[in-house]
């Protein structure tokens, strides 16, 4: 039986918990919207509707909240980098390209339909964002992520190198967050198209795992290199 005074503590650590969620939520539409030197620490309180002093109190200095709002969104990374490395890559997968895409791709073009457009936004604007903040923030979360596609994909198409995987790789997260993030196909296409559509999902792995399967071999690339059409290359 709770008593008096555990119920007490019980219900301040459930108002402080909801104090931190508020500040979180805040943080990350308003650093989604402005950018991280766009945004203070007041403007977060008053977001959040929570005394300025609460957020030091909570997260510390602006850097810390910023890491903090990533770390809570830690399990979507998470969940990628489990999903490619359950992919089969062996020769007697076909689809190992597209499983690797899906695996990689579906958890971001997803996060509207699980609530999380703000937070999918400010990935796509902090990829964007040359401050080093940002790129800290890019570093030391996503980087894992990415030698997780690219380790992948060199497997499953063999004879690439490595330097024209990773600009294959980049291509394929320019594309990704232009998915996402970029508003202009609503306009090209009259409202017939919408940004971050879970639909297209499917649409994006085919394009995308096209892509990769484009690249050329390391004897294509010497050729294209020296100007020349590789047969493999020709149409």
């Amino acid at each position: 039986m709770t008593g008096p005074v555990e119920g007490k503590r019980s219900r301040k650590a459930e108002a402080a918990q909801d104090r931190r969620l508020a500040i979180l939520g805040a943080a990350e539409a308003l650093f989604a919207e402005r950018g991280y030197a766009g945004v203070s620490v007041r403007d977060i309180a008053g977001a959040a509707k929570v005394p300025l002093a609460l957020v030091g109190y909570h997260f510390g200095r602006k850097e810390d909240l910023f890491s903090a709002v990533f770390a809570h969104r830690s399990g979507y990374v998470t969940e990628r980098i489990d999903r490619i490395a359950a992919v089969d890559i062996s020769g007697a997968n076909p689809q190992a390209v597209e499983d690797l895409v899906r695996a990689w791709a579906e958890p971001v073009i997803r996060l509207r339909e699980a609530g999380a457009e703000a937070f999918s936004l400010l990935v796509a604007r902090t990829a964007w964002d040359p401050g080093p903040e940002a790129s800290a923030i890019i570093e030391r979360v996503y980087d894992r992520l990415a030698h997780s596609l690219i380790d992948a994909m060199m497997q499953a198409l063999p004879g690439r190198s490595r330097e024209t995987m990773v600009w294959g790789y980049e291509y394929a997260l320019g594309a990704l967050l232009m998915h996402v993030a970029d508003r202009r196909v609503e306009r090209l296409s009259e409202g017939r198209a919408q940004s971050g559509d879970p639909r297209m999902c499917a649409f994006f792995v085919h394009m995308i795992a096209a892509l990769f399967r484009a690249l050329p071999t390391a004897d294509d690339e010497t050729a294209l290199r020296d100007g020349a059409v590789p047969p493999g290359l020709r149409a």
